[in-house]
């Protein structure tokens, strides 16, 4: 029963199309699931272009090698910093009972791939986007993750790609040279001691809004709206061709004559709650009276609201919990004595939406 109970950590009373499937893949030993690999799972014939691929807890990755991924698929994993014994990146407590999160290897997003989403999964490294499957229509949500676009093609053309609600570590939006991305969408991320580094983006629809950037290396932003963001940066960030509007900058950033609302030598201190304990995520919560607290340009319906990652119509959640059921607390016997025919398990949940 209990290793039953192990696999309602992550999810519980899941509604969804009868026209498409829940797969659930664990590579714990002892669990019995449908697959014990992303790889085994996406590249099978019974699961078809729509499913839903459920990874769930495990300190052990589910990937094992690089594969082309074929198929329109929904992955959905537990989202992150959810290990209170981890000092290096400490957890929110009581927003999973699970304490590893569903780790996915490098592997190549081609042809057929296209309108695939990825929630709550975090990324060892960074997914290929190979060319032959543009335009693609992708969704990275609530992710963790380092180098998404370093593994754009050169002289290949993206588009229709979304990044939201993500934690990136160290190495932040990176495109390969020669790469041209359009319609492209990044909103409220976190990137921590990363940037942006996009002069490949193209066209008139780049969104790049409701970002925190604590402390990073500056960013290169092209032919995009710039909005809402909060630029944590100790040298210019560069702007070719961009709408740049009631954004944060810790220096005296240097803007064109259309920028409007910025706010520039921003003491940093003043902004995010910042410190050296609890979560990365949590230390970019804005600070009382911070000068990003309704200063941002409308997004929707949702008038003056506040710069960065936490602000706007869809803000970022604490350790990119998907908006699905999930039990945040479970207290299971470690043991029974032999012939006891119940125990006694207690658990709470929450929707998450």
């Amino acid at each position: 029963m209990a290793r039953k109970l192990f696999t309602l950590v992550f999810f519980i009373g899941i509604l969804f199309n009868a026209q498409a499937k829940i797969w659930r893949i664990n590579n714990n030993p002892g669990i019995t699931a449908d697959f014990s690999s992303f790889n085994g799972a996406a590249t099978s014939a019974t699961v078809l272009a729509g499913d839903t691929l459920y990874l769930e807890a495990s300190p052990t990755n589910y990937g094992t090698g690089s594969f082309n991924l074929t198929k329109r698929l929904v992955v959905i994993g537990l989202g992150y910093f959810l290990d209170p014994t981890n000092t290096s990146t400490p957890a929110n407590i009581g927003l999973q009972a699970a304490t590893s999160n569903s780790r996915l290897e490098f592997f190549r997003l081609a042809d057929g791939s296209n309108g695939s989403k990825f929630i709550g999964v975090h990324f060892t490294s960074g997914p290929y986007l190979s060319a032959s499957a543009n335009p693609y229509n992708l969704v990275f949500e609530k992710c963790f993750g380092v180098s998404f676009f370093s593994y754009l093609e050169a002289n290949a053309t993206y588009s229709n790609i979304t990044i939201k609600k993500c934690f990136f570590q160290s190495t932040g939006l990176s495109a390969a040279a020669g790469a041209t991305i359009t319609n492209f969408t990044c909103e409220n991320n976190v990137f921590w001691g990363s940037n942006i580094n996009l002069p490949n983006l193209s066209g008139t629809n780049n969104i790049i809004r409701n970002n925190s950037f604590p402390s990073s290396g500056a960013s290169v932003i092209s032919n995009a709206y710039v909005a809402n963001n909060i630029f944590g940066t100790g040298s210019d960030c560069t702007f070719t061709n961009c709408t740049i509007k009631n954004n944060l900058f810790q220096i005296n950033q240097t803007l064109p004559p259309t920028a409007t609302a910025n706010q520039v030598n921003v003491n940093m201190t003043n902004v995010f709650v910042g410190g050296s304990t609890g979560s990365l995520d949590s230390r970019v919560v804005l600070k009382a009276g911070s000068p990003a607290i309704g200063a941002g340009l409308t997004v929707g319906a949702v008038v003056s609201p506040d710069c960065g990652a936490f602000g706007a119509t869809d803000p970022y959640k604490l350790s990119g919990i998907p908006n699905i059921p999930s039990i945040y607390s479970l207290t299971v016997p470690t043991s029974i004595p032999a012939g006891t025919p119940t125990m006694n398990v207690t658990f709470s949940t929450r929707s998450n939406n």
